[in-house]
């Protein structure tokens, strides 16, 4: 049986001691926004409808002249992909390629990728939330890292 999850119930949930920066952000076509910092990784909890899942999101942007500049060059683009497609697919939920203006893309034009997870109400419970929420921490934090290794391997 399905049962409702409110922002109430998230945030009794959240570990305090993983979890920092908690703040309810306002959206008009959201039962509620969640907005929170894990291991410094910005992420979202969205609940779009009462009875519907937990969206939990991460979004790792491309958005220095430095990256601009890797993902620009085809060989480059290609041992970044290389390096990130493993945690990409082994990363629970999906995944999307984002434009600058927030659009779905191909990697070529990548200026964000976005992980989603989702917990649905029949399924969710604290372990779940904290294990998606740090499953996409942890892979946010390998892309950029592995964002930063590509680029200081072709800086040197």
């Amino acid at each position: 049986m399905a049962e409702h999850v409110s922002s109430e119930q998230v945030d009794a949930w959240l570990d305090g001691k993983v979890v920092q920066n908690t703040e309810h952000v306002s959206e008009s076509d959201t039962a509620y926004n969640i907005q929170l910092r894990l291991s410094r990784i910005p992420l979202h909890v969205i609940k779009e409808e009462t009875w519907g899942a937990l969206r939990l999101v991460g979004k790792s942007a491309f958005d220095t002249e430095r990256t601009a500049a890797l993902l620009e060059d085809d060989e480059k683009r290609g041992e970044l992909l290389a390096r990130i497609g493993p945690v990409l697919a082994a990363t629970p939920g999906f995944y999307t390629f984002l434009d600058s203006e927030g659009t779905v893309c191909e990697f070529a034009d990548v200026h964000a990728i976005q992980l989603e997870h989702r917990l649905y109400p029949d399924g969710t419970s604290q372990q779940s939330l904290m294990d998606g929420l740090m499953g996409l921490a942890t892979a946010i934090r390998y892309i950029q890292n592995a964002v930063a290794e590509t680029r200081r391997q072709y800086e040197e």
